[in-house]
């Protein structure tokens, strides 16, 4: 499966057809039927085999699979069918409607490439997720392990074969990666029944450039057709000079990508949500827009998308800044102000409201976004720390519960609002996603409905309720989503501008005549 950059709608790519769907108590059944004229390099057909031994490699130990394994762990078997070598059926643990391209978007490679001795081939998918520690230490798993993890695996021209439109031609470390169309890719044959196969360019030329600097460098010397995430400063200047307006179109396409403030809910200073929307007006969000982002970002009450009208909780009002109104908050909570700050007894013992503000080091936007809200918070007479650290030990402290606030993006897409993970009580725990503590029984099973519901009202109903009630606690205080800022060559055609990642499809370009 695949989705369309264009309309953002989920197509079928290797599948023939979107899945059928069965659902019976407890289990899904996901059938596909690969198309007819799928073919690997060398002429053989990609089979329903190939999809098993590509979900056995997202399972087996030994692997660097920890990330797959874990986002396909709803898939539990796959049966064949005994009409068609092509045809096959998912067996998955539950039900949600993301499932529908969840179950077809993982890579399908191929078993006698990867596989050439056939080791997986006799061993059940099932077994090796049932036996996946136990299997680890047999020398079959080892073996297998020894020949997947060579480098040459991953970025030899000769091993890395796919069933797409393209080839890996060459591969310069640090310099560039360059794919080149095949010439007798099977695909052509189908294009006219199925237009997502189309790929124009027959060649495409990824360069790696070390820096900023040397990127836009590149980008300002033309020597190159396409960038994005190009710096705001950067990116406004090149839109002003008539001289790059006649060489390159710009973009501005916005994307799912969430920035919000992350409150600890388990903090005894912080567990009383009037608190913390205290802390959500002492955020200004139009002024970290219109500084920071220079007007490139959409701000929104929740964290659905306001694009997404059918979901979006239109009639809550954006949280303002207002001084005032936090002031009022904080005596509310039982916060008094004092000579030596804001204080209050927090079980038996006078506590002072202090934060440490975390964000990630190297994020220029996010250290802007901190000094401006620690500013607004001196103001009030609450002293912010602000400390930079790498993501990895951000995720660290947000694990063990030792943070007060944070700065982060959650990356989301339109097609799923299963939010369990990251908002469901049952994930509160240390290490559970649900850092921030956000939730009671009734969010819990406004998640539950929604993760399941395929109606849209219904589910429009259920997300409008989430998002008031995400206002209220303000676990999530929710800023903005993030707009991209793009570059394409005017020599280009068909370069289709998405708000999904990578924000562009290029498979459609052509050269303007």
């Amino acid at each position: 499966m695949t989705v369309d950059l264009g309309n953002n709608s989920i197509q079928p790519l290797l599948a023939a057809d979107l899945p059928s769907i069965r659902r019976e108590d407890s289990l899904s059944y996901f059938t596909f039927t690969i198309r007819p004229e799928a073919k690997w390099d060398n002429g053989s057909p990609v089979t329903a085999q190939d999809v098993a031994f590509s979900l056995k490699m997202l399972h087996s130990p030994l692997l660097d699979n920890e990330r797959w394994r874990g986002q396909y762990d709803f898939i539990k078997d796959i049966q064949f069918s005994k009409n068609s070598p092509k045809r096959f059926t998912l067996i998955c643990s539950g039900y949600t409607p993301e499932m529908k391209l969840m179950t077809g978007d993982f890579f399908v490679l191929p078993a006698h490439q990867y596989d050439p001795k056939g080791i997986l081939a006799s061993v059940p998918y099932q077994l090796i997720r049932q036996k996946f520690d136990s299997l680890s230490n047999t020398a079959t798993f080892k073996a297998f392990a020894s020949t997947i993890n060579q480098p040459g695996m991953a970025r030899d021209t000769a091993l890395v074969k796919g069933s797409g439109p393209y080839m890996l031609k060459k591969w310069s470390t640090g310099q560039s990666l360059v794919l080149e169309k095949k010439k007798a890719w099977w695909g052509n044959k189908a294009i006219a029944q199925a237009p997502v196969l189309r790929a124009n360019p027959s060649r495409i030329l990824f360069q790696v450039l070390p820096d900023n600097a040397a990127a836009l460098l590149a980008l300002k010397s033309q020597a190159l057709d396409v960038m994005d995430n190009i710096p705001l400063v950067t990116f406004q200047e090149m839109k002003r000079e008539e001289k790059y307006q006649q060489v390159y179109n710009f973009y501005s396409p916005t994307s799912f990508d969430f920035v919000y403030m992350g409150v600890n809910g388990h903090n005894p200073k912080l567990e009383n949500r009037l608190t913390r929307q205290a802390l959500a007006h002492l955020l200004n969000v139009p002024q970290i827009i219109s500084s920071v982002q220079g007007g490139l970002a959409t701000p929104t009450v929740g964290l659905v998308h306001p694009q997404e009208k059918n979901f979006y909780n239109a009639e809550l009002p954006l949280v303002k800044y207002d001084q005032e109104k936090a002031r009022a908050l904080l005596h509310a909570a039982g916060w008094q102000q004092t000579s030596s700050g804001w204080q209050q007894k927090i079980n038996g013992r006078p506590q002072t409201l202090t934060l440490e503000l975390l964000y990630r080091a190297g994020n220029s936007d996010f250290e802007n976004m901190s000094l401006l809200f620690q500013q607004n918070a001196k103001s009030l007479g609450i002293p912010v720390t602000l400390q930079a650290l790498e993501s990895s030990q951000i995720s660290e402290r947000l694990e063990s519960n030792k943070f007060d606030v944070y700065f982060r993006t959650l990356v989301g897409t339109p097609f799923s609002y299963n939010l369990i993970p990251i908002l469901h009580t049952s994930n509160a725990k240390e290490g559970g996603a649900n850092v921030t503590g956000f939730g009671n029984a009734e969010t819990d099973r406004l998640l539950e409905k929604i993760a399941v519901e395929e109606h849209t009202a219904e589910k429009a109903l259920l997300l409008k309720s989430l998002q008031k009630a995400m206002q209220e606690e303000s676990n999530l205080i929710p800023l903005y989503f993030q707009q991209n800022k793009i570059a394409v060559s005017k020599k280009l055609d068909s370069v289709i501008i998405s708000g999904l990642k990578p924000g562009y499809d290029l498979t459609k370009a052509t050269f303007k005549k």
